[in-house]
């Protein structure tokens, strides 16, 4: 007998995460809950897991502080980290870190190392890596060198553990800041050698020095150098005239800076950063503005309370930010809270730029994030608190070998985007249909909710996985399921206002959801 009562479409999670703590203006299109979650395919889906890189942990178990993909010439690549104990390892590719570049450098707990690549000032000359830590004396790799070697005609400023936090290549010339004994100065080195920091050529540019605490960011930006500080100021030098006592130093706001060294990175045409009260913005937005009334990345899913209700402000200066070019998102590695190291990733996926949608994801320990390439594709990687690099965004949905626990929470519907008069009565429910794309065979489970309670729980299979037709061999595959299907299962129950959550935990296992549809019967307008 066919279904006499009424269907209601329900898309889900096209808007993401919201943190508002107000049901309702909760939109429907937001989730409850997005943890351990992925948007990247146009549905729901379990986030990817990680694989170690290095087989055994790095000798001694040191957190891993940060990391690079260097390319010392073409067709070489290494990865270079710096660990908690003071050493700065290379590996060849063989996971082995079996490199030791320095060894014995000061390294805390909230050191962010930062890493800029330079060099190649003629043709002849090898590029160069240089290491910003804030309490060492930058650290150089000449080429594919087996050593690192301070850099070799710093400003007479940079001495004994005054030394720069950050830097970058601008004009042609290494730029770097932030050594506490002058912590609002610019220095840039020769044309000529990026290592030369006091000949003809080089010289220091003063930034604001009376506002804020000293410089904690420089990025090359548009025809000029952006500079954050914490934890205010934003500012923009114009290099943009040949002449150089030419440049100008125009302020952004001194209302906002970013939170520390880690807390901000450049995202395409832009640079996002997390501010001293957690907001996440753009640099973009802030230059428009100016001042603490522009709207915030965050602002547009009321992210803000969640962000100040689950993150720990006191290890902020731990946290690091990478934009992942290949999936279109920008990764904040940071701290839970009621922990001292970073546990969790706050996530921004810009695929809808109009649009940033927001997920939480809790499985790993990010205590760094960069990228590296793999067969030409950047591929996210993070160091964690126990020796290990790890690759990050594999598909085997695990991690160290256990499952991933992934959950979604609608909003608690009412109905009334479908018709108003829905919103004021009680629905009756009878069935909860699923589109899904097969990923195998196993189950996600949906927790039925009405009026905020769980009422009970059903299983969605989430297909199988075989042959498609076209490859199928009698005897030997197994035909998989084409494109989406529907999936429906029977729901009781009723109420006001209806919600679901769905999960799954497996190892290995994955679901991939487009919409849920609910079955339902009208009722009166009784509150029971």
């Amino acid at each position: 007998m066919p279904f006499t009562g009424e269907i209601a479409e329900l898309t889900i999670g096209q808007l993401g995460l919201t943190g508002t703590k107000n049901p309702a203006t909760v939109n429907v299109q937001s989730l409850l809950r997005a943890q351990n979650l992925s948007y990247s395919e146009g549905t729901l889906q379990k986030e990817p897991g990680t694989v170690k890189y290095n087989s055994s942990a790095i000798s001694g178990t040191p957190s891993i502080l940060g990391g690079h993909d260097w390319h010392p010439s073409d067709g070489t690549q290494r990865m270079v980290v710096m660990t908690s104990d003071g050493d700065l390892l290379r590996d060849d590719g063989a996971g082995t870190f079996g490199t030791t570049l320095a060894s014995s450098l000061t390294a805390t707990p909230d050191v962010v190392p930062q890493f800029v690549e330079g060099g190649k000032e003629a043709a002849a000359n090898n590029r160069k890596l240089f290491v910003f830590t804030g309490l060492n004396a930058v650290q150089v790799v000449d080429g594919d060198g087996a050593t690192s070697a301070a850099i070799s005609t710093p400003p007479d400023d940079w001495t004994g553990e005054n030394q720069p936090r950050v830097g970058e290549i601008h004009e042609g010339r290494l730029w770097g800041a932030g050594n506490t004994n002058d912590p609002h100065r610019l220095y840039y080195s020769t044309t000529t050698d990026h290592e030369d920091l006091k000949g003809t050529g080089s010289g220091t540019i003063a930034i604001y020095p009376g506002e804020g605490l000293g410089i904690v960011g420089v990025y090359a930006f548009r025809s000029g150098l952006a500079v954050f500080k914490h934890p205010r100021g934003i500012y923009f030098v114009d290099t943009s005239d040949p002449t150089v006592t030419n440049w100008k130093v125009q302020r952004i706001t001194n209302q906002i800076g970013t939170a520390w060294v880690g807390t901000s990175t450049v995202v395409e045409n832009d640079v996002y950063f997390v501010d001293i009260a957690g907001n996440i913005r753009t640099l973009q937005t802030t230059d428009e503005f100016g001042d603490v009334s522009s709207t915030s990345v965050s602002d547009i899913q009321d992210m803000d309370p969640f962000i100040r209700n689950n993150l720990s402000f006191a290890s902020v200066r731990k946290w690091q930010m990478v934009y992942y070019t290949t999936k279109r998102e920008v990764h904040i590695g940071c701290t839970g809270i009621g922990a001292t190291t970073n546990n969790a990733r706050l996530v921004v996926d810009l695929n809808r730029r109009e649009l940033p949608r927001f997920r939480f994801s809790q499985f790993d320990t990010p205590v760094s994030l960069w990228t590296r390439m793999v067969l030409e594709v950047p591929e996210l990687t993070g160091g964690d608190d126990a020796g290990f690099v790890r690759r990050m965004d594999q598909e085997t949905r695990s991690h160290d070998g256990a499952g991933i626990a992934s959950v979604f929470q609608s909003p608690h519907w009412d109905l009334a985007h479908i018709d108003p008069q829905l919103g004021i009565l009680r629905k009756n429910g009878a069935f909860l249909e699923v589109v899904l794309e097969p990923k195998g065979n196993w189950n996600m489970s949906v927790d039925v909710l009405w009026d905020g309670e769980t009422h009970e729980t059903i299983q969605f299979n989430m297909g199988t996985t075989g042959a498609s037709l076209g490859s199928f061999v009698l005897g030997t595959n197994r035909l998989a399921e084409e494109g989406l299907v529907n999936r429906k299962r029977r729901i009781t129950g009723g109420g006001r206002r209806f919600g679901l959550a769905g999960s799954n935990s497996g190892d290995g296992q994955d679901f991939s959801v487009g919409r849920f549809y609910l079955h339902f019967h009208r009722g009166d307008e009784a509150i029971r």
